[in-house]
């Protein structure tokens, strides 16, 4: 474990942006999105402030193994746990573990809603329904509709307790894109189809953090904030200005610097012998792909004390390279606090387009090496 490299996750910053998403959807019930041990922040402890410190009662995992680990952690909290993707009902054991333990499957599929219908100790438990409306990924197609809906009445069941579907282009305008559109027609349908059938459905979602933003989806009962919980928007730059969410970065990643160097152009660095692209000052810090932080960020800039590095040559396992100009030597230097990202959302953004990727991954590439810090 590191001592001088961490993730030091702020609460309260986490409570605000739960705040701006309810200025957007101030009627639905949000199911918080804390898989992948909340986006690699620590779902335990932000299920734990959510819920007894800001009164949330609904979170989303992805695997049956995720939601036993939280409900472990949290054995006298009483809130509903959904599982998303992973769930593992084959396994006649985890009956007693889903029963028990208040967890919620989603099912998306024939041969999982068989298993509840049939199984005596399924009788009286939720069902959760996911339908695919246009992702093609997960889900019932809406050509079974009619069959899903007879199956579930022939069982003697008299309501759904959550119907779903997710949007695969929610990144893209809600009002223009074809596949956003096709998805929300098929919901209507959906939505009436069961309407029409007689079922009881007590509980509906269909937006993902790209929709919220947009508004879209927050007349249902349910939305289901992801990304944006922890600070970045899920939309892409060009239809920013349709999106009604300015989220703040939860966390911040810092670390030290190791050792400063002055270089001319051409100078060989690191392993690989890689050039250096011009004069400047070599700033190498504690922080690697031992820590999650990849070798692919070699593209990434940093700004450090109004400097810009960029990050050159590789990314080794324990630390990384970054060149600034040759006048920070002035202020940068060997064991100095050295912050990678702070809670301004746009730097970070532009860092995640920099290296071409998306701050999903960033942020849950990061092991356990980095301890996380919790501050109010």
């Amino acid at each position: 474990m590191r001592f001088r490299t961490k993730l030091v996750i702020n609460l309260e910053t986490f409570a605000h942006n739960l705040e701006k998403i309810k200025t957007i959807a101030p009627k639905a019930e949000p199911i918080l999105m804390v898989k992948a041990d909340g986006y690699g922040h620590g779902a335990t402890a932000l299920a734990q402030y959510a819920h007894h410190e800001l009164g949330h009662d609904n979170f989303g995992l992805a695997t049956l193994g995720e939601a036993i680990r939280l409900r472990e952690d949290c054995p006298d909290a009483e809130f509903e746990t959904y599982v998303f993707s992973d769930i593992q009902l084959k396994l006649k054991d985890h009956a007693e573990t889903y029963l028990n333990n208040r967890l919620l499957p989603i099912i998306s599929n024939r041969s999982d809603l068989n298993i509840v219908l049939a199984r005596s100790e399924y009788k009286h438990f939720p069902l959760c329904l996911k339908f695919n409306t246009g992702m093609n990924r997960l889900g019932f197609e809406m050509d079974e509709i009619d069959e899903v809906i007879n199956e579930i009445k022939k069982a003697g069941r008299k309501s759904v307790y959550h119907l779903m579907t997710h949007f695969a282009c929610a990144s893209l305008s809600m009002k223009t894109n074809p596949r956003n559109l096709l998805q929300l027609k098929n919901w209507n349908i959906l939505k009436d189809a069961f309407s029409n059938s007689g079922l009881d459905v007590e509980r509906t979602s269909i937006s993902n953090s790209g929709a919220i933003e947009q508004g879209v989806g927050v007349e249902e009962t349910h939305i289901r904030p992801g990304l944006m919980l922890y600070g970045p928007s899920s939309l892409l730059p060009n239809i920013k200005d349709q999106g009604h969410y300015q989220g703040e970065l939860i966390s911040r990643l810092e670390t030290y610097i190791l050792n400063t160097f002055q270089v001319k152009q051409g100078t060989p660095v690191g392993y690989g012998a890689h050039p250096v692209p011009r004069d400047g000052l070599v700033v190498i810090i504690a922080l690697g792909y031992g820590d999650g932080f990849s070798n692919y960020y070699r593209r990434g800039t940093i700004m450090q004390h109004g400097f810009q590095g960029e990050i050159i040559g590789r990314v080794n396992m324990d630390m990384t390279y970054l060149l600034f100009p040759p006048e920070a030597e002035s202020i940068l230097e060997a064991q100095m606090p050295f912050t990678v990202w702070d809670h301004n959302s746009e730097k970070f953004e532009k860092f995640c387009a920099e290296i071409q990727t998306i701050p999903y991954e960033v942020f849950c590439h990061l092991t356990s090496r980095v301890p996380r810090f919790y501050e109010k």
